[in-house]
């Protein structure tokens, strides 16, 4: 029966060529829009992670638990100055795991922050600081950055790795361009650790080879300094130890008693004498420069983030999985983000972007369906002596009714095939030329300055999906004409 009726269906097409080509160039027009704009977005999506993933963020962000949106660049809203970054529980023992897991290609412990960098007292500039280890840095993100002077951070060398950008921002402001080894004073400011000020010297300059504007302020400087800089300290604190005297100052209770008891409190000087300037630097601790060691009041397990890197993306569920019962076995708050989150607000324009792209394809189905449904009621207008001799002979309603259905499915499948195979010829075209980005905005959506899309056969499938329910919502008013006209009224409708 269905054979039947699908063979009728399309000798009617056949039949009436004119209203099929019309109606058909419609339909190919609106899926050759909906292929190739929704191919573009997805080839932009998927350049976006690739980008990400291989040069920021890999494909897991390990942190500590923390209520809102933790990103790399740290919290990513009006809150940030006053709320401490978590550190990473059970750093080390995490890193074990990680490098034996088969899955894990790299895992690169990471802090973030932000400062005012001044250099020569003459040029400022904000900017976001990376602190990282050197050599895991190195090879969970090998390709990411080209140097422009100088050379990348040694393992344990103090120093910062500048932004070609911030470099820039910083020579339009000097009398003679920075170089390397030149000293930058890095400055930060937060409601909780107060100002905090280091002096680094510049190792080299750099650029990412895909960036955008976040990432363009982002300089790469030791733990250490970063460590000291976002309040990453305190952590080991060794008891003193009191003499009886002392002590006994803690169980006071008269003011007066107190002061009377000062001599047993005091210690002697073990030197008397005026007091040099190198006593009064050796307040401030000990010389940066000179300083080979981690510091006493510095953790060297104190990250804010481990970037993991994976060789296969099929075994993200299960690296995920293993690292939450790592924590959980250990009774420790930790956290698992992904990619996306930990790229943080430049990843989220291209999806909104994607978002806008689909309402706007949503706009253009309801307009399609009033066109085309417009198209189909004037043809079956034309064909209703047609329908109604049909009828007259004994055709029922259902019969008419599914005949319909036949119509709409064979016009749209057809007419999707010639959209999809104009698309993909487009599409083709497009990514041997490629797609220059005109502005900042359109290299942070396609993820880097030219975009090579390429066919999405998702897109393809959930297009095709959506012109069919176009055809078929369509064909649903002209089929109630058809089966509300009296046949009698319907033959002599001409």
């Amino acid at each position: 029966m269905n054979t039947l009726i699908a063979t009728i269906a399309w000798r009617s097409l056949r039949e009436h060529r004119a209203k099929t080509v019309i109606v058909g160039t419609l339909l190919a027009i609106g899926m050759l829009v909906l292929v190739v704009g929704n191919s573009l977005m997805d080839s932009a999506a998927q350049g976006i992670e690739r980008l990400y993933i291989q040069n920021f963020t890999g494909h897991l962000m390990i942190s500590g638990a923390a209520p809102g949106r933790l990103t790399m660049f740290g919290y990513q809203d009006m809150t940030a100055m006053d709320r401490a970054i978590p550190l990473v529980p059970a750093y080390a023992e995490l890193l074990d795991f990680l490098h034996d897991q088969p899955y894990t290609a790299a895992a690169s412990p990471q802090g973030t922050g932000f400062a005012l960098a001044e250099a020569r007292g003459d040029a400022r500039t904000p900017v976001s600081l990376f602190g990282i280890e050197p050599a895991a840095y190195q090879d969970a993100f090998p390709n990411n950055i080209r140097l422009t002077a100088g050379r990348f951070l040694e393992p344990g060398e103090t120093g910062v790795l500048l932004s070609a950008t911030a470099a820039e921002f910083l020579n339009e402001r000097l009398e003679a361009p920075l170089e390397t080894g030149d000293k930058l004073l890095l400055t930060s400011l937060s409601t909780i650790g107060g100002m905090r000020i280091r002096e680094v010297p510049v190792v080299g300059m750099y650029a990412f080879h895909h960036s955008n504007p976040q990432l363009d302020m982002v300089s790469l400087v030791d733990i250490t300094t970063l460590r000291a800089l976002s309040g990453m300290a305190l952590t080991r604190v060794e008891p003193g130890e009191l003499s009886p005297e002392q002590q006994r100052v803690f169980e006071i209770q008269e003011v007066d008693e107190l002061f009377a008891q000062t001599d047993d409190f005091l210690v002697d000087v073990a030197e008397e004498g005026a007091a040099g300037e190198q006593d009064f630097l050796a307040i401030l601790g000990p010389d940066t420069d000179a300083e080979s060691a981690l510091p006493d009041w510095q953790d060297p397990a104190a990250w804010h983030f481990v970037l993991l890197r994976l060789t296969d993306e099929r075994y993200l569920y299960q690296a995920r999985a293993d690292i939450d019962a790592f924590f959980d076995a250990r009774n420790v708050s930790g956290k698992v983000a992904d990619w996306r989150q930990a790229a943080g607000p430049m990843a989220d324009v291209s999806f909104g972007v994607r978002w806008a792209f689909n309402a706007v394809v949503l706009v253009i189905a309801v307009v399609a369906v009033i066109i085309i449904m417009n198209t189909l009621v004037i043809s079956v207008t034309q064909r209703l002596s047609e329908f109604g001799t049909m009828r007259a002979i004994g055709a029922q309603k259902g019969f008419i009714r599914r005949m319909m259905l036949w119509e709409a499915l064979l016009l749209s499948v057809i007419s999707g095939a010639v959209g999809i195979a104009a698309g993909g010829v487009l599409l083709t075209l497009l990514r041997s030329q490629g797609i220059q980005a005109p502005n900042m905005f359109f290299e942070i959506i396609f993820g880097g300055s030219v975009l090579h899309p390429t066919l999405s056969w998702a897109s393809v499938a959930v297009s095709l999906a959506l012109l069919v329910a176009v055809a078929v919502v369509s064909s649903l008013y002209p089929t109630a004409i058809i089966l509300n006209t009296p046949p009698v009224k319907a033959i002599h409708s001409e």
